[in-house]
């Protein structure tokens, strides 16, 4: 349907993930512990990963908090900043007007104050002129009250030591003409005709009104807002309910000054234009954090169990996995064991004696194997009995293998009364001394066997060894068939005997030994 070239990076695809897949499966088989090592890696990549998305959405969620109270910042100090022109422009005028003939401040000047007490949310709460004595000259609403020493007020101090050029906010004061209430005076300078210092021209913002204008633009994103003059001292603080602690109320009631530093790390700030005033906005980090910790707490747990159950759980695999390849090995064994005498099979024997071939041709080495008979055992069977046969089955087979010191030694029954000894790296006349220890092992069992001509049960022996090198022209059949050959002639010998040869590497003749 598709043509060749089309399906062809896709058939290699598919080879090289089914070769992978099998590596990984041998990797996976011959390393059980591959499993639970990958597990636990996982489960730690879990636990990293989200303690990572924990941490991330925990600055995140500081810095969008620090952005909204930003924003809250930015919008009073933008509200505040429109009523600090409307007032500048008022002191402007109250100032020009000052000299009239008339009255210090003017009927046009006082409708526009009026006016903008109305569109400046109420925070104003009077205007007046201060004499270059320090005072009151002309309150906006009572011209003829009474004339009040003001010359202590730490705005006309200001202006009486220098004319300052800008809007001046005092600190918080009480108000003398008021009943006391809590406010900020907002003034300028009136400069005489010569330039010389002619008096203040002075508004009054009630700070509870101004508290209240603040408090509209509350949040509950923020614990604080505070507007605060250049020197940090505090004029309004709207703070949450819940961070307003009774010690903090009762002190802004007592009129006790509160200062706070506004280039702190924790606080955001906006400037009001035309006025030495900051907003300072403190962000609900309590609040957020609070928040966060408790996602975090579930979100944590959430993961510390999957990854408890991952871990577990690979752990729990390795162990199965580990108990079925115990049972495969042990009735591997099985297959490849002789259930009656212990020792290797007819095809343990067949799998060793072709691996060891390889592994000598491959490294030009000698290999020798032993081919061993029960003298006369058909004759013990029907003497003794087969269950007395058994017995001294696994009798010799016990001797033959106790002979087969070495490691890479292995003794198998080969089937009946037949035994075979495959001596990987052993010469013709290491190989033969071998046999020799076999026979005499098997003849110092003494087992009594009336129908041989020993009079004890007693074995025959042969023995081949052959140099295996690459190009050999024989295999391991031929060296299995040359000792059983010798068997042969050890058995027609007399028995109770080893014969040998070596067999050349070149050509297929055999120089036979005998061993009595």
């Amino acid at each position: 349907m598709f043509p060749r070239s089309v399906t062809a990076p896709f058939a290699r695809a598919g080879r090289v993930l089914r070769s992978w897949s099998r590596g990984l499966l041998a990797a996976v088989d011959a390393h059980p512990n591959l499993i639970s090592v990958a597990g636990v890696l996982c489960a730690i990549v879990v636990l990293a990963s989200t303690a990572a998305w924990l941490t991330a959405d925990r600055a995140g969620r500081v810095e969008r908090a620090h952005e909204r109270a930003q924003s809250v910042a930015s919008l009073v100090a933008g509200g505040l900043s429109a009523n600090m022109t409307i007032y500048d422009a008022l002191l402007a005028d109250m100032a020009a007007s000052a000299h009239s003939p008339t009255a210090p401040i003017s009927a046009n000047v006082r409708e526009r104050i009026r006016f903008g007490q109305a569109i400046s949310h109420e925070l104003l709460d009077d205007a007046f002129i201060v004499g270059a004595d320090g005072m009151l000259d002309a309150p906006v609403d009572n011209p003829s009250a009474a004339r009040v020493d003001l010359h202590d007020r730490d705005y006309f101090q200001a202006f009486a030591r220098g004319t300052p050029r800008t809007l001046y906010v005092s600190q918080p004061l009480a108000s003398r003409i008021r009943d006391g209430r809590r406010s900020i005076a907002l003034a300028r300078g009136i400069a005489a005709p010569g330039q010389s210092f002619d008096g203040v021209a002075v508004l009054i913002v009630r700070l509870d009104n101004l508290q209240r204008f603040i408090s509209s633009f509350d949040s509950r994103d923020v614990d604080a807002v505070r507007v605060v003059r250049e020197n940090g001292v505090v004029l309004a603080n709207a703070m949450h309910p819940d961070d307003a602690s009774p010690l903090a109320v009762q002190e802004a009631a007592a009129g006790v000054i509160e200062r706070i530093d506004p280039a702190g790390a924790n606080y955001c700030v906006a400037r009001v234009n035309g006025a030495p005033l900051a907003v300072v906005v403190t962000p609900s980090t309590a609040q957020t954090l609070g928040n966060w910790r408790r996602q975090a707490i579930w979100q944590g747990a959430l993961a510390v169990a999957f990854a408890l159950t991952l871990a577990v759980g690979t752990m729990a695999l390795e162990s199965a996995l580990r108990s079925r390849y115990k049972a495969l090995a042990k009735l591997r064994k099985l297959s490849l064991t002789d259930a009656l005498t212990g020792l290797s099979n007819r095809r343990a024997l067949d799998a060793r004696l072709d691996e060891e071939w390889r592994r000598a041709m491959r490294k030009n080495r000698k290999l020798s194997l032993l081919f061993i008979d029960i003298d006369r055992f058909k004759l013990f069977n029907d003497e003794y009995g087969h269950a007395v046969g058994d017995e001294v089955l696994r009798s010799v087979a016990q001797a033959i293998g106790g002979q087969a010191r070495r490691a890479q030694d292995m003794a198998a029954r080969y089937g009946g009364e037949e035994f075979a000894v495959v001596l990987p790296d052993t010469d013709a006349q290491e190989a033969a001394r071998i046999a020799e220890r076999v026979r005499h092992a098997v003849e110092g069992l003494r087992i009594a066997h009336a129908k041989s001509e020993a009079g004890a049960v007693t074995v025959s022996v042969g023995c081949a060894t052959v140099t295996v090198v690459e190009g050999a022209e024989h295999s391991a059949q031929a060296l299995l068939e040359a000792a059983d050959a010798q068997l042969l002639i050890a058995k027609a010998s007399g028995r109770n005997r080893v014969c040998a040869c070596v067999l050349d590497t070149l050509t297929p003749e055999m120089t036979p030994a005998e061993h009595a």
